[in-house]
């Protein structure tokens, strides 16, 4: 009996841990062997409690011990740990509910418990099967932490305290072995709802945060074609000039009208190599405000971004946060001199994204800090944010000071398929 109910519950933990796992879409093999490795320890620890420790049911201390160290390695973070400990606990409560109110009814056979038992989690675990499409996947922590329209990002911390609440509450029947058939229902019903409140409210924030990107995409747009129209209307009105002061043979006029004419043609043909013509209206707007404060933006682009991991609109993102904190700096000067230098290249497997400018201090980068600004208005997260995004990616970003001159440089991988396949 002992050697029967401790296999089940064994069974309840390697379907709650692949369950877990699977929420943030844990690679399949690599899911398999650390639930079996949990289903073992788990069916090991019942057998010694059985006989040692009076039946007390250690399963979710072996979820919170053994799971983070099986998957301690750099490139799994802890929000992660923490979703797979929770959403594993809280699955192994409601299993292992429905197996003990299974097991208590002895007005039937060992062998139809068993089976009642085994149907139930055959039952459970295609119920859970079924939730698999909202389940949010390896970025789930991105949506927390990227704003929505409102501007404002939810804490992943306390994202993170709502799944612990969820696992110890959905675990009080383990705690309580005494638990009751009238309140399995509920407790089943606990876990679903729970799950589904999660991943409905993250699927929420994606969705926000989708239409966010659609509307700054289309004004960036707006904004692309409002140049071409006006680099249209420059042309008639240059042509005209052009022809007038040739009809009045004023060529020395008109070469040094050319001159001019010639570096603005250069310095908007350095957008051109850019493949999204949203990243190169984003920069214009930029060059357009550096103008207007009475500074230059320089710009040198060796790479067209078009195997950039990142979407448009978080490649804007990256460029727009690392132009505005240069403009801010910038524009305290009395010095403007050196400009803003904007330069786009390809390092190896990566996209170097790099701005410098000068700075009033030796250590800018203290006013940089998340929560902190020193310019009204700002909420001192653009930093911060950005190099949330880039390790998302595999990349990084950081800086240097060369004398004043503080340098940016965010590092993006690029798709090497996608680099190939064009």
């Amino acid at each position: 009996m002992t050697i029967i109910m401790s296999a089940l519950l064994s069974l309840c933990a390697f379907a709650s841990c692949f369950s877990a796992l699977a929420w943030i879409h844990f690679k399949l093999p690599n899911a398999i062997r650390l639930s079996l490795l949990t289903c073992v320890f788990s069916m090991a620890f019942h057998i010694l409690s059985a006989y040692f420790w009076n039946g007390l049911d250690i399963t979710p201390a072996v979820f919170l011990f053994c799971l983070p160290v099986l998957l301690f390695y750099p490139q799994f973070p802890i929000p992660d740990t923490i979703a797979v400990v929770s959403i594993a606990c809280a699955c192994y409560g409601a299993l292992s509910a429905m197996t003990a109110v299974f097991f208590s009814l002895e007005e039937i056979s060992l062998f139809f418990r068993c089976a009642l038992a085994a149907l139930g989690l055959v039952s459970f675990s295609f119920l859970i099967r079924q939730m698999y499409p909202l389940f949010p996947g390896t970025d789930w922590k991105r949506c927390l932490l990227e704003p929505e329209g409102n501007g404002h990002a939810l804490p992943l911390s306390g994202f993170c305290a709502g799944l612990l609440l969820f696992a110890f509450c959905l675990s009080l029947p383990v705690l309580f072995p005494g638990f009751l058939a009238a309140f399995l229902p509920l407790e089943l019903f606990a876990f679903i709802s729970g799950l589904s409140f999660f991943n409905l409210f993250l699927s929420h924030r994606q969705e926000n945060q989708s239409l966010l990107f659609e509307k700054q995409y289309r004004e960036e747009m707006q904004t692309f074609m409002s140049v071409i129209r006006s680099q249209r209307h420059d042309y008639n009105f240059h042509v005209q000039t052009i022809y007038g002061l040739i009809g009045r043979k004023d060529y020395e006029a008109c070469e040094a009208y050319l001159k001019e004419l010639l570096a603005d043609s250069i310095a908007m043909n350095r957008l051109l190599p850019l493949s999204d013509p949203a990243v190169s209206a984003l920069i214009l707007s930029f060059q357009t405000q550096a103008a207007q404060m009475g500074t230059r933006l320089e710009i040198s682009i060796e790479n067209d971004l078009s195997q950039i991991t990142t979407n448009v609109y978080e490649t804007n993102k990256i460029i727009g946060n690392l132009l505005q904190n240069a403009l801010d700096e910038t524009e305290l000067l009395s010095d403007r001199s050196y400009g803003i230098r904007l330069s786009i290249l390809k390092r190896g497997e990566f996209a170097v994204i790099h701005v410098s400018n000068r700075a009033r201090s030796e250590s800018p980068m203290a006013g940089y800090q998340e929560g902190r600004s020193s310019k009204k208005g700002h909420e001192g997260i653009g930093v911060a944010s950005i190099r949330h995004l880039a390790l998302c990616h595999g990349g990084t970003v950081y800086s240097r000071m060369e004398q004043d001159i503080i340098h940016f440089v965010a590092k993006i991988p690029l798709n090497l398929a996608k680099e190939s396949a064009s």
